[in-house]
């Protein structure tokens, strides 16, 4: 799976566009969020994912989307959010944001 990686900026015009994916909010630094992005690259995902890097400490992200902790996984659909998953204490995993996606079509 082909992950874009976008600013926050670009991804208020996704979210604006009305589509439906799960955006991965990491960091440059974060050793789970580099996991992660691997591994969903490896994997044969059924949803659209970006990674929307906020390595800066003064990204609009962190506040404007309420990013506490990275990597933070967001669905969103028809322009607002859906649902969210926080990491846990070995970070997330593909499963994880397959299990948001899911629920959301429960």
């Amino acid at each position: 799976m082909k992950i874009e990686c976008i600013s926050s900026e670009k991804l208020r015009d996704r979210i604006d566009s009305g589509g439906e994916f799960v955006a991965v909010f990491s960091t440059k630094w974060c050793g789970f969020c580099r996991a992660l992005m691997s591994e969903l690259e490896r994997s044969q995902a059924d949803f659209v994912a970006v990674e929307v890097d906020i390595s800066s400490d003064d990204d609009p992200a962190w506040d404007g989307f309420g990013v506490s902790t990275v990597p933070t996984a967001v669905l969103f659909s028809s322009g607002r959010e859906v649902s969210r998953k926080r990491p846990g204490y070995d970070g997330l995993r593909v499963r994880d944001l397959k299990s948001l996606y899911d629920r959301s079509r429960a």
